[in-house]
């Protein structure tokens, strides 16, 4: 929450209007953390990544990553399309993402999603 969603940054004067906010943004960290803790296990690269996020995520994301919508990404390719989304480089040499980028990668794709949904399309493909 701290660092990835950046609650502390938030500039709210009234905890009225921080309270929704940070329900909002546990719901996104609950999502994150899931994802990373499904990328972990050994399954991952079987397991259907609409296990853990919404198949209008997983459609936008490998439209993004491979330049067709697919509704067949595993956990793990959704895991690193997300992190490279997010500018993570996933070279041999690189270590896991971490928050931060998992953190970034979130926000462009649920920026992409709107867009989509702004086309006056439900869903993409």
């Amino acid at each position: 929450m701290k660092t990835g969603c950046g609650v502390e940054n938030m500039q709210f004067t009234s905890t009225a209007r921080l309270d929704p906010m940070i329900m909002v943004l546990s719901a996104v960290a609950v999502t994150l953390l899931n994802l990373r803790t499904a990328s972990r296990r050994e399954d991952a690269a079987t397991r259907p990544a609409t296990d853990v996020v919404s198949l209008d995520y997983v459609r936008v994301l490998s439209g993004w990553r491979y330049q067709e919508v697919r509704d067949d990404l595993t956990v793990s390719e959704f895991f690193y399309a997300l992190a490279r989304l997010g500018g993570h480089q996933n070279r041999k040499g690189d270590k896991r993402p971490g928050w931060l980028i998992l953190w970034r990668g979130w926000t462009t794709l649920q920026a992409m999603l709107d867009g989509v949904e702004a086309m006056g399309r439900k869903k993409c493909g």
